[in-house]
């Protein structure tokens, strides 16, 4: 056989195995959904059979990482409250208060829109915004610990189904799963070229 042959068979085939290993071992991850018995073996992919490990962890990381305490407070501190409490104040007037009735006496209605519900929106507004702003610490810290985040996120991604887990994780990461699998196919190629300099320099 010609030298050159074992720089053309070796390399292909390295190339063809590195790429069939790498492209088998990303659909383990996801494959085969439901256990598979094989003499003295369990096979199943590693998502489906670890999904509620995943939601365990991801929960953990959403409560303990993704939404802190301080995450919270500046969340809760990005929102402009005295246009919201300003806007409550007049509609509550409006719709239960007495301005229902007062609006059917002219010289009054306009004293009512113009002057009173103004002056009532800056007062209770301040008020009600500094308390806002006093209470916000501990309405958050009331707010988780008596939700149960990590509790939630867990039973949401259980109850994610591992065919639309699949579809998600490899829309978002097809090109490096490509990358992936490129890569093996070089390295195959590249041990092929490396056997074929070692049986030309043996042989």
């Amino acid at each position: 056989m010609a030298e050159w042959v074992y720089f053309l068979i070796f390399p292909s085939v390295g190339a063809l195995v590195g790429w069939f290993t790498n492209w088998l071992a990303i659909r383990m991850l996801f494959r085969p959904r439901r256990p598979v018995r094989i003499l003295c073996f369990t096979l199943q992919g590693v998502i489906p059979r670890r999904h509620a490990d995943l939601a365990g962890r991801v929960a953990e990381t959403v409560e303990s990482s993704l939404l802190t305490q301080e995450d919270l407070e500046a969340a809760m501190t990005g929102v402009r409250w005295e246009d919201e409490v300003r806007r409550l104040i007049a509609r509550i007037l409006d719709e239960k208060g007495p301005g229902i009735f007062l609006v059917m006496i002219p010289g009054i209605a306009q004293a009512w829109s113009n002057v009173v519900i103004p002056t009532l929106q800056d007062v209770l507004g301040k008020e009600i915004n500094r308390l806002i702003v006093r209470s916000q610490s501990a309405v958050i810290n009331k707010l988780r610990t008596s939700v149960d985040v990590k509790g939630i996120v867990r039973d949401k991604v259980e109850q994610f189904e591992v065919e639309a887990l699949e579809g998600l994780i490899r829309g978002i990461a097809r090109t490096e799963f490509g990358h992936i699998q490129v890569v093996g196919a070089l390295t195959g190629a590249a041990i092929g070229i490396v056997q074929g300099l070692i049986l030309l320099f043996t042989t």
